[in-house]
């Protein structure tokens, strides 16, 4: 685990906890999340390939739209808190090579890569009351992402005729990595619906901090990076 990883929780762990102790906890909620994003990624590579292949690579790649759900636990003291849960994740890439959209003589190939991931977040959240009713909050943190599944679509076009869609079968010299670490922060605004129900509306970015294969030499790798909105339903316990 890189010694990022390790900074980041030696700096959040301890003024969180510190705080929770000295200050009343009067806030505790469930939430069920919904989040739609427009994902992308940056291509590295492990030292085997030039930049101008590099560079020819990221012009036929362009990032989908995906989507995440989860479950979410929140606690707040005062202005600080925590967000932790369970997320699955549902992003990737396009490849497209020649113009697979616009009239063209010879073979069009388009391959869409979707990945999965199942995510635990630790998430600190930093709140400004507007009214007893509203607030903002500014959240910070890291996460653990489960490699799940990866599957690439591939298809083409012969002539401008439609050949059909198929599964590429795994390649057995990719090797995908287990575990991703993330950076996860956003900025949210929170209206309760009464005294026991809220709604949240989070603009985030995250950004993952490894590639999604383990280092080699010769391949190129990718760092998943989706922004979007999520939208909570959260049961308030005060």
């Amino acid at each position: 685990m890189p010694n990022y990883f390790f900074r980041c929780l030696t700096l959040l762990l301890p003024m969180f906890f510190g705080l929770s102790i000295n200050a009343q906890i009067y806030e505790r909620a469930f939430g069920l999340e919904l989040a739609p994003h427009n994902g992308g990624n940056r291509i590295t590579s492990g030292g085997g390939s030039v930049i101008r292949s590099l560079e020819m690579q990221d012009s036929l790649e362009s990032g989908t739209g995906g989507y995440g759900f989860g479950l979410l636990f929140e606690s707040r003291a005062d202005r600080i808190g925590f967000t932790t849960g369970l997320r699955y994740i549902r992003t990737g890439y396009e490849v497209v090579e020649n113009d697979f959209d616009g009239p063209t003589v010879g073979l069009d190939k388009r391959e869409k890569i979707t990945a999965q991931y199942l995510e635990v977040p630790l998430e600190i959240n930093f709140h400004q009351d507007f009214s007893e009713r509203s607030s903002a909050h500014f959240m910070l943190g890291v996460a653990a992402n489960l490699h799940l599944d990866t599957k690439t679509e591939r298809s083409t076009r012969l002539n401008g005729v439609e050949q059909g869609t198929i599964v590429l079968p795994t390649d057995p010299e990719r090797e995908f990595r287990p575990i991703i670490l993330s950076l996860n922060t956003g900025l949210g605004f929170d209206r309760k619906l009464g005294k026991n129900w809220a709604v949240r509306v989070q603009p985030y970015f995250r950004f993952f901090l490894q590639g999604n294969l383990k280092s080699n030499f010769d391949q190129l790798n990718r760092n998943y990076y989706q922004t979007g909105v999520r939208v909570v339903i959260k049961r308030v316990f005060l």
